[in-house]
């Protein structure tokens, strides 16, 4: 049996969830796993999981046992002429990006971050960009599912479709994922092209944006007047020739490093401490860095280049779904909720858009969706600025993301997903004792 760390201290990646275990365990085998399993099931306790930690929701936190699955981060096996490859579930995206290529394959989408592991992307709904295409858990055909009382279980599309459609984005409520199938396509380049405009304009054609492209990302800095719209569409051309030193200035100097020295000179300006009054340069700053990072662009490249972005500094991030018709009103909606309260908010918000799956407790079940996310630098920025997003967003029909700031009742989850109460049912099925339940699953779902 694995000896464990009885000391360890989890912390998410930008430090502002904390929890300490009763105990930790690092498996390098699904054998492993089902072990502390059954041994959490016979002694009453409960287990959560975990793989990169970045997320900013409670999901993970737990004063019982408490996996990381970063030892379990290798290919089980390839399907080439299939496209498909098995891999076990602490494989860190910006892994499969590297291992994909050469063999012909990628994925269908990406999200702007490759540091997320495969099991941790999926179970929160981690997704792209796309109005034709479904978020990441979409492109899962099958898994290794553990589940409360230790059992190993095989699932695959076609032949355990409802137990799918729950477990492609289960919370790690279900059970711990030790490995899934994606499906995979050929490897494929990207253009994009990126330019400024009024945000009035790219709101009132906003319809046109999105249905005449495979990828529209928008990001609006407040207090500003434009939007930077990217559109990114397969192409066959070859990819534009690469200049390193170009591609590190942008992608590390001005894109991460500059940004950073923005946003906390003017988090730290307005923290001033001494003063009776605070220094509000954010609407400057904002201006500023609109100026500089907005730019027009175009670029053919591999499709991971194109949809991931620079690791941006630590930040908080509340992000809400909602019906794909109502993308001009939740946008609008958002400007006014900062600008009308002068909430000091140093980041862009990003906006998103996703096809509609079957998964039960996806953000997009059953309806084409647009994520308009609302970050933030700061504590004491962020609070204000998530309680009031929340509210009016859940006021036209959104959904959070899993995987960031949210509250979400018993009452709004049964209401907000038709198949919540279904779900629950398979949940106390594969763990009728919750061995997988922590204080935030258990306020889901009783």
């Amino acid at each position: 049996m694995l000896r464990p760390d009885t000391g360890y201290r989890f912390r998410n990646w930008d430090k502002t969830l904390e929890s300490r275990p009763e105990r930790f365990y690092r498996p390098d085998s699904e054998e492993e796993v089902l072990e502390i399993v059954r041994e959490a099931n016979d002694a009453g306790g409960t287990v959560r999981t975990f793989g990169a930690g970045h997320s900013w929701s409670p999901l993970v936190l737990t004063d019982g046992t408490l996996i990381n699955l970063d030892k379990l981060d290798r290919i089980a096996s390839m399907d080439v002429k299939r496209q498909r490859v098995t891999v076990q579930a602490g494989i860190r995206l910006k892994e499969l990006n590297q291992i994909l290529p050469k063999h012909g394959l990628g994925m269908r989408n990406l999200g702007s971050i490759g540091e997320q592991s495969i099991a941790g992307a999926i179970s929160t709904a981690t997704h792209g960009t796309g109005l034709r295409l479904g978020g990441l858990h979409t492109q899962i055909v099958g898994m290794n599912l553990i589940t409360g009382s230790g059992q190993l279980l095989g699932i695959s599309e076609g032949t355990d479709d409802e137990l799918m459609a729950a477990a492609r984005v289960g919370l790690g409520a279900l059970g711990i994922i030790t490995q899934v199938t994606i499906q995979c396509v050929p490897y494929y380049n990207l253009e994009r092209k990126a330019q400024p405009l009024p945000f009035d304009e790219v709101l009132d054609r906003i319809d046109d944006l999105v249905n005449d492209n495979e990828r529209v990302r928008l990001y609006w800095f407040p207090y500003t007047d434009v939007i930077q719209v990217a559109t990114m569409n397969r192409t066959d051309r070859p990819p534009t020739p690469r200049n390193r030193f170009k591609e590190w200035f942008t992608d590390v100097v001005v894109k991460r490093e500059l940004m950073e020295l923005l946003v906390e000179a003017g988090y730290d300006l307005y923290q001033l401490p001494g003063l009776d009054v605070h220094i509000d340069v954010v609407d400057d700053v904002n201006r500023f860095s609109a100026k500089v990072g907005w730019v027009r662009e175009e670029v053919v490249a591999p499709y991971d280049y194109v949809l991931n972005i620079p690791m941006p500094p630590e930040h908080q991030e509340c992000e809400y779904a909602v019906p794909v018709e109502g993308t001009a009103e939740a946008v609008r909606l958002t400007r006014r909720i900062i600008e009308e309260n002068d909430y000091h908010v140093n980041f862009p918000v990003e906006v998103r858009f996703v096809a509609a799956d079957e998964a039960m407790l996806s953000p997009a079940y059953g309806r084409d969706i647009c994520y308009v996310g609302a970050y933030t630098f700061g504590e004491e920025f962020a609070r204000p600025l998530f309680d009031r997003f929340e509210r009016e967003m859940k006021k036209l029909g959104g959904r959070p993301h899993w995987g960031k700031h949210l509250t979400l009742s018993r009452e709004e989850a049964r209401r907000l997903y038709p198949m919540y109460d279904r779900f629950n049912e398979i949940r106390k099925e594969l763990d009728p004792k919750g061995v997988f339940a922590n204080a935030f699953i258990r306020d889901l779902f009783g």
